[in-house]
């Protein structure tokens, strides 16, 4: 349990391990050396992983999966965290940007709907709906530009979309408010996609190249219009690579996308994640690979 402690205030609350130290010290009076401390994060962090790769197959299952992404540094070197999350579980990973680490979390055996921003490594994946809140956002930004019209057309799109989400959240009586909704977005789209306006031109065409993935969860209502799932997800990753300013070795990023992995995944299963770590810690120095959380 100390162990999983000091990975708790290392892992989730972005704690040094000279803060770890010193607060042991003053509010614990234990005496615990740099390296000690050093050593038992890293191995929270192994005994977390073996776990994680049996979560993939949990998350395979799932029928929805929300994916997202966030910038991160490993010794100064430009890396991507990726999250994966579904109902019931939550995976990341530290590595590159490339289409090689989506598939690691997303097989061509996953049959579900992915939820995703309009980055393309994503678009190859049939069933997909594409965040509305990243569009709304640039439309957002339209309504402030100096050309009047890339502020009428932005604010056209804006109300349309705005709409849109409006209507479904009424569930059948809203639905058959969005043929009108749809048919009025598409004809923004298309006026605003012949603009010499650059930014308006590039929102209208980035909706129209994606209009299936964009209005897919209208055909299929029990879609979530935006990604917001796995942005909370990476909210306090953000704030944890702000903080320490990422890690400093491949085994450091493993460790941490690993018990990162596992708490947010006991946290979707009601299950208290550091009684859990404790017992998966406890049972990795009988060299046993613990079951997943819930199981």
């Amino acid at each position: 349990m100390l162990a999983t402690f000091m990975a708790a205030l290392n892992r989730r609350c972005g704690m040094s391990r000279k803060k770890i130290q010193e607060f042991l010290k003053s509010w614990l009076n234990f005496n615990i050396s740099y390296g000690l401390i050093c050593e038992s994060i890293r191995e929270v962090g192994i005994a977390c992983n073996p776990v994680v790769d049996e979560l993939i197959d949990d998350l395979q299952k799932e029928d929805k999966i929300h994916m997202d992404e966030t910038p991160w540094y490993q010794k100064g070197i430009f890396c991507w965290v990726w999250v994966a999350i579904g109902h019931k579980t939550a995976i990341y990973r530290i590595g590159s940007r490339k289409k090689e680490l989506l598939l690691q979390l997303i097989t061509q055996a996953f049959l579900g709907w992915l939820i995703t921003d309009g980055y393309g490594a994503y678009r190859s994946h049939t069933k997909r709906q594409r965040c509305l809140a990243h569009l709304i956002r640039k439309a957002v930004a339209l309504t402030g530009a100096v050309s009047k019209e890339a502020q009428k057309t932005g604010d056209w799109l804006l109300r349309e979309m705005r709409g849109l989400i409006k209507a479904m959240a009424r569930g059948e009586d809203g639905k058959k408010e969005c043929k009108p909704i749809l048919a009025r977005l598409k004809r923004a789209c298309n006026l605003g996609s012949k603009s010499d306006h650059d930014k308006l031109k590039s929102l209208a065409k980035e909706i129209l190249n994606d209009w299936d993935a964009v209005v897919a969860f209208v055909k299929n209502p029990g879609l979530p219009a935006t990604n917001n799932e796995a942005e909370r997800a990476l909210r306090w990753v953000v704030l944890y690579r702000k903080i320490t300013f990422g890690t400093r070795t491949t085994e450091g990023s493993t460790s941490y996308a690993a018990t990162i992995s596992l708490i947010e995944t006991c946290r979707l299963r009601n299950i208290d994640p550091w009684d859990y770590i404790a017992n998966v810690l406890a049972q990795g120095r009988k060299g046993i690979v613990a079951q997943a959380p819930g199981v």
